[in-house]
């Protein structure tokens, strides 16, 4: 009963202070019932058609997945295959943000609860302070619980020292944090984060590419006891998020999410130097900062953005009616530098020359094509192994030094090692982390879904022991004798 008042209360504070936010035009309003609509020209959106193109071309020759861009609710911009789901990365962070303002709007999760009011734990357990953290601190990425976490080998060298700062008073960007937002999520509301994502926002927004198949929940067990929920998604149905957001949890004459939630999660609880900051799972950039400043149109702005590895971006400028999402093809190893998106958001920006006219045009969703573009990867779904995994558990040697697979390095010394979880065989990559083994049709090899690419072929001796096993990725190739059974 305490945890629901705390609730309540919090909620109906955050409400109150959203009875001030100024409502955006009915035109941004009512263009969102249905499938996407696109201007039929776009100098009837007030846009340069050329400069609009030329954003298009950039992105082939970067070779990015996709492009789109939103203006009032209407479609200004779209190049590359918008409804291919590609992998989230840190976005999934942005969309957990979301279901939690429909669960605090429900009053399912009190932001002021404890992990140990949680029961949260860990494998090496949590101390007395780390279990007084709030569940707001961890949206906030401030709990300063700082151990390994699934998903999140780029933080280990930069992880603080365990105990080196108290719940809310440092800010990290931390996956154990994230990871345990999306466990809180399911442990207080009793729903899958997946089928809950579906029911509470992709269907009330009409996604046409999402279903629950799209989340997948990746486990380290050598890291932590909780997985990340990860995401794929694509860039229409991801700039029908960020257009709820800039109509502040409306759509189509219903509330998705609350006014209050969206203003809450998108200002900044930290002040991360030079303008920039970090709301609740949203990285937040105020207008006339010197981070932006190298961006004249953006620079005018205050605005929020979800980010992931490559450069995935969806960014919310509210200020300019506009949602821009950019999706990179990490699924073939592709990336497009930090620069390079900014860039083709201050772009679109840029191409604004009038106000639109009053009955535009409209025609359905066109995107143009990328030349540059692959053909879609193929995502391995998971089916247990024909003759079991006994046959392949066990330690593996690489050669002594430093190995490179792609841009991951292994730490030298140690042995790969492959072992079961939950039933599933999981391969360990010294200095990496873990990986899920996937059967292919062929017999002993298996592949990856969170290392998209990552080949393992198992060799047998004549006896039909297996004997070492090779891991390829992109361009690498690496091969590790079996030295250990079991």
């Amino acid at each position: 009963m305490k945890i629901l008042r705390r609730s309540i209360l919090i909620f109906l504070t955050i409400a109150a202070c959203a009875t001030s936010r100024t409502a955006l035009p009915t035109a941004a309003q009512s263009a969102t019932a249905g499938p996407w609509l696109q201007y039929a020209e776009a100098r009837q959106a007030g846009f340069d058609g050329a400069a609009l193109q030329a954003i298009c071309e950039r992105a082939d020759a970067l070779r990015s997945g996709a492009v789109m861009a939103v203006f009032r609710g209407r479609v200004i911009l779209a190049c590359g295959d918008v409804s291919r789901e590609f992998e989230a990365h840190s976005i999934r962070k942005s969309l957990v943000s979301a279901l939690y303002g429909t669960a605090v709007a429900r009053g399912e999760i009190d932001l002021d609860a404890t992990l140990a009011d949680l029961s949260i734990d860990e494998q090496t357990p949590l101390t007395a302070a780390e279990r007084s953290a709030t569940i707001r601190q961890v949206i906030a990425a401030r709990s300063g619980v700082y151990l390994p976490a699934a998903y999140g080998a780029s933080q280990d060298s930069r992880r603080p020292t365990r105990g080196s700062h108290a719940p809310g008073a440092h800010w990290f960007y931390n996956n154990w944090d994230f990871n345990i937002a999306g466990v809180v999520y399911e442990r207080a509301t009793r729903e899958d984060l997946y089928e809950s994502f579906e029911r509470r926002l992709a269907k009330p927004l009409g996604m046409e590419d999402w279903t629950p198949a799209d989340g997948f929940r990746v486990y380290e067990p050598t890291k932590s006891r909780h997985p990340a929920h990860t995401f794929r998604i694509s860039a229409r149905d991801l700039a029908r998020l960020g257009q709820l957001y800039l109509q502040e949890g409306q759509w189509d004459g219903q509330e998705v999410l609350p006014a209050a939630w969206v203003k809450e999660s998108t200002r900044p609880h930290t002040d991360d130097g030079d303008g920039t900051g970090y709301g609740y799972m949203w990285w937040t950039y105020q207008a006339g900062s010197p981070f932006t400043a190298r961006y004249p149109a953006l620079g005018k702005h205050t605005f929020y953005r979800a980010l992931g590895t490559g450069d995935q971006g969806l960014t919310v400028i509210r200020g300019a009616e506009l949602v821009v999402v950019h999706r990179a093809d990490t699924d073939h190893g592709r990336r497009v530098g930090g620069e390079d998106h900014w860039a083709l958001v201050e772009s679109v920006l840029a191409a604004r020359r009038s106000e639109p006219a009053a009955a535009p045009d409209l025609h359905s969703l066109r995107p143009a094509v990328l030349s540059s573009q692959l053909p879609p990867a193929d995502i391995p779904e998971y089916r247990a192994p024909a003759d079991g995994v006994n046959s392949y558990l066990g330690e593996y040697e690489l050669s002594r030094g430093p190995a490179s697979l792609g841009e991951y390095t292994l730490a030298p010394g140690a042995p790969i090692r492959v072992y079961q979880f939950d039933d599933k065989p999981f391969l360990h990559l010294p200095g990496v982390g873990d990986v899920q083994m996937f059967p292919t049709a062929r017999p002993d090899t298996f592949n990856a879904r969170v290392l998209l690419g990552l080949g393992i072929a198992f060799e047998r001796r004549a006896d039909g022991a297996v004997a070492a096993v090779t891991l390829t990725l992109h361009d690498d190739t690496l091969k590790a004798k079996r030295t250990k059974i079991g």
